[in-house]
């Protein structure tokens, strides 16, 4: 029955995390009709408060040095104290708050880099609640890296 349970939540994380990084990827296209231009045609997105980009950001800066105290309420089962291990101590971590999306309904997602010491950098999308006030991370999805040159494969 735990178990039942337990993969029941995985898979409503995993559901919300691939609908954020979609809502990541089709509005940061680059067309200004995907971004919700009416000038272009395309439909009035909702839009963050430039304020509510900002507490965000804040929020995921904290990953550097508390991680554990940014996992939502909906993911602590899935994370099970386990924060510090997807951001080690001494991580560089940049959000981007350009990036925000919110969703309408008290959350969004927002791109955040993570440079773990000695090591790349990554891209994240996080999926982002607001629990009592404060922004907490339900989910995050690596974005894919780009690509310096084009790479060939065998068919």
């Amino acid at each position: 029955m735990v178990r039942s349970r337990g993969l029941v939540v995985g898979a409503v994380v995993v559901a919300a995390g691939v609908i954020a990084l979609l809502v990541v990827l089709l509005t940061r296209h680059g067309d200004r009709a995907a971004a919700g231009d009416p000038g272009k045609g395309g439909p009035t997105a909702s839009v963050g408060s430039p304020d509510q980009a900002r507490q965000v950001a804040a929020a995921l800066s904290r990953l550097a040095t508390d991680p554990s105290s940014l996992v939502a309420a909906g993911a602590r089962d899935g994370v099970k104290g386990r924060a510090a291990q997807g951001v080690p101590k001494g991580s560089k971590v940049t959000p981007e708050p350009a990036s925000w999306a919110p969703d309408g309904v008290g959350g969004g997602v927002m791109t955040v880099t993570v440079a773990p010491p000695g090591g790349p950098a990554v891209g994240y999308a996080a999926v982002m609640v607001n629990e009592g006030e404060s922004w907490k991370v339900l989910a995050t999805m690596q974005l894919p890296a780009a690509a310096a040159t084009p790479t060939a494969v065998a068919s």
